[in-house]
C-alpha cells in the first residue's frame, strides 16, 4: 500500500455573495464561480452568466467563460451587490437582515 501515489486534492467551485455565510439569506444571493472544461463559469445554480452585464441564461452552452479564476472572481464580486432574488438586490437584503444602527 505504500506505493500509492500522492492524493490529489482541486477546488472546482469558489461561492461569492455580499451577505455573510451566516446570514439566512447568503444561499439564496450566491454566486458560483465554476471550473468547466473551457474555463471558470459564473453560475448561480440554475442559469449561467452569458455577457460581463450580467445577463444569464438556462443554456449551459451560452455562458461566457474565463481562463483565469482571478478574471471569473473579479466578474462575480462586480455582479454580486445588483444580483436580484424575488425582484431584491443582495444589497437590499444585506440591509434588511444587518440594518444600520
Amino acid at each position: 500500500m505504500t506505493d500509492l501515489p500522492e492524493v490529489i486534492v482541486t477546488a472546482t467551485r469558489y461561492t461569492v455573495s455580499l451577505l455573510p455565510a451566516d446570514d439566512i439569506n447568503h444561499r439564496a444571493y450566491a454566486l458560483n464561480v465554476v471550473l468547466r472544461q473551457d474555463g471558470w463559469g459564473i453560475t448561480d445554480g440554475a442559469a449561467w452568466i452569458v455577457s460581463v452585464d450580467g445577463y444569464w441564461s438556462l443554456d449551459y452552452d451560452a455562458a461566457i467563460t474565463r481562463p483565469h479564476l482571478d478574471d471569473a472572481l473579479a466578474l462575480a464580486r462586480r455582479l454580486a451587490p445588483g444580483y436580484r432574488v424575488n425582484g431584491r438586490t443582495a444589497v437590499e437584503a444585506y440591509r434588511i437582515t444587518h440594518p444600520t444602527t
